[in-house]
């Protein structure tokens, strides 16, 4: 009795087949499906058109063992990630993404809190070899005991906070400047006493915003005593408290302008005291800080200080790439991304007082 002829296995495609298919040198391909930003757009397509006619994937595992480097990027969350209408992490992240994957990297997340076992999680990942480079989002060196994240040597980049004086290339927004443009904005309004609603005790962007509108008042000739703060903590929360402050005050006490950390605060702030009777801006101008897409949309909409939050992403990939592919030895320790002014219906020129 005669045994069947068995089919012969099919063979996963290759290289050499999608090559063949495109048209394109086996390398083009490699470099076409790898590190898809460093080819030209029509190749890559074609590449990629074929590759998917085949049903071609790439084993990035087996490349990395094969080529003895790893070609992924670990990135660090805040402590505490808050989630409100600003979204800043968010978006720096989803670039950081997006450029990633066009350079032909993978990305981990770390975490999404920060206790004890998380950070030596990230030093495990850190110390073995899995990772090629470090995204720190808005967040300190993570430690335990006397070993740090610093220790594993690393190319590491610093997003949002500005760490260049420990030796951290930072990408970072013009936080101090970018504010002090919108405070002598509304000084040249007619604005001179201003209210500055504070973000969490401490935090970088809130001493660096705090300090440039202390910067900005001084240049446009107003007295320290022409600025008072509340405590506010980067939420809507704190925008509502400081509203509610707010209306505690006798009328003829009240600043005409309002500068918040951030759109989160803005927005608690101005629901807070129109609720409370006020108008916005008849009887305050606020600004805000972040650029929430939301601000647009509101009424009165929102002035804010918009942060070019897709672009620090993508410096900060191209920047930690480059250092972990050796093609940048000496980095820059500060790179800062300017922010825009965007004025809208929440402020207005103060009219003189007919008394």
């Amino acid at each position: 009795m005669s045994k069947k002829p068995t089919p012969d296995r099919i063979s996963a495609p290759s290289v050499a087949d999608v090559a063949r298919e495109a048209g394109v040198a086996p390398s083009t391909v490699s470099r076409a499906l790898t590190m898809p930003g460093r080819i030209a757009e029509p190749t890559r397509l074609k590449v990629e058109a074929a590759a998917r006619k085949l049903g071609y994937i790439v084993n990035q595992t087996a490349r990395n063992l094969r080529i003895g480097q790893t070609r992924t990027i670990m990135i660090v969350l805040p402590d505490e990630l808050y989630i409100g209408a600003s979204q800043t992490v968010l978006e720096v992240l989803r670039s950081a993404a997006a450029a990633l994957t066009a350079r032909g990297y993978s990305l981990v997340i770390a975490n999404v809190s920060r206790e004890a076992q998380t950070d030596e999680h990230i030093l495990a990942l850190a110390f073995g070899g899995t990772i090629s480079g470090v995204l720190l989002m808005a967040s300190p060196v993570p430690s335990i005991g006397d070993r740090n994240l610093l220790q594993a040597c690393l190319p590491l980049v610093s997003l949002h906070f500005d760490m260049s004086a420990q030796n951290v290339p930072s990408v970072i927004s013009n936080d101090s400047a970018a504010i002090g443009e919108a405070v002598e904005a509304l000084a040249g309004l007619g604005h001179s006493r201003f209210v500055y609603i504070r973000g969490r005790p401490d935090n970088y962007h809130d001493v660096e915003r705090l300090k440039g509108v202390r910067l900005a008042l001084q240049r446009s000739g107003l007295a320290p005593d022409d600025l008072s703060t509340m405590q506010g903590d980067f939420s809507f929360s704190g925008g509502i408290n400081a509203g509610q402050l707010y209306l505690s005050l006798p009328p003829q006490e009240r600043p005409t302008a309002v500068v918040c950390a951030n759109d989160d605060t803005a927005i608690g702030f101005i629901k807070t005291v129109v609720d409370g009777g006020l108008s916005v801006p008849g009887d305050v101008s606020v600004v805000g800080f972040d650029g929430a897409a939301v601000g647009a949309f509101m009424t009165p909409s929102l002035s804010t200080v918009q942060q070019s939050t897709a672009e620090m992403g993508r410096r900060a990939v191209d920047l930690v790439i480059d250092m972990a592919q050796g093609e940048v030895t000496s980095p820059p320790l500060r790179t800062e991304v300017r922010c825009q002014l965007v004025l809208r219906q929440s402020v207005r020129a103060l009219l003189p007082d007919p008394s």
